[in-house]
């Protein structure tokens, strides 16, 4: 949710400094499908009114290929604003989930510094939606949910260095493409008649 909000608010600042979201439509987004179909398989196995997965034997081959989708989607249209630092916070994330058996880590000490530790639960896998709360055995922990904001903070959570560069892309993707000028479409040559008797 935190990283909505700030995408939110870099949307209200390209708009409050004379941007369009009409701008929106001329972007060339192709293979629409492969986004449709990544955000419809994480919709299978997870969902914001609950803690665990809606399909938990297959939560991570399914989570992993909605990731690996994204990534194709993204390179396929890399020449929009943010696509690159976009598709490297997506990537860093697929191989942090993947290094770790289809989950994504966080340091109990920073979801207990961000307020998120009770969600974890006590008995079993101490799993919420697709992290898990672990402190040992992490595979390549630089690139898992290791950087925490404080629960003061609105929506805090914590979050992974994948996290903070595909923001940082899709505010970036917003702001260029709102501030972006809208480039007037030519005049029509007027078509000019010659005057009546002429070549008589």
């Amino acid at each position: 949710m935190l990283k909505g909000l700030i995408v939110l608010v870099v949307i209200a600042v390209a708009l409050a400094r004379g941007g369009s979201l009409r701008n929106f439509a001329a972007l060339d987004l192709r293979w629409l499908p492969l986004v449709v179909g990544s955000f419809g398989l994480q919709l299978l196995i997870f969902t914001p009114f609950r803690d665990t997965a809606l399909i938990p034997f297959a939560t991570a081959p399914l989570y992993l290929l909605s990731m690996v989708l994204l990534v194709i989607w993204i390179l396929l249209n890399r020449r929009i604003p943010g696509a690159t630092l976009i598709a490297v916070g997506v990537l860093l994330n697929t191989i942090a989930i993947a290094a770790n058996n289809g989950y994504m880590p966080v340091a109990p000490e920073a979801a207990r510094y961000a307020g998120r530790l009770e969600h974890y639960p006590i008995e079993g896998l101490p799993v919420s939606n697709n992290s898990i709360a672990v402190a040992d055995n992490v595979r390549l922990w630089f690139l898992t949910d290791i950087f925490p904001v404080p629960a003061g903070i609105p929506f805090a959570n914590v979050f992974s260095l994948g996290d903070v560069l595909l923001t940082l892309g899709v505010a970036i993707l917003c702001y260029q493409t709102i501030c972006r000028p809208v480039v007037a479409s030519p005049a029509p040559t007027p078509v000019r008649t010659p005057p009546l008797g002429a070549g008589q």
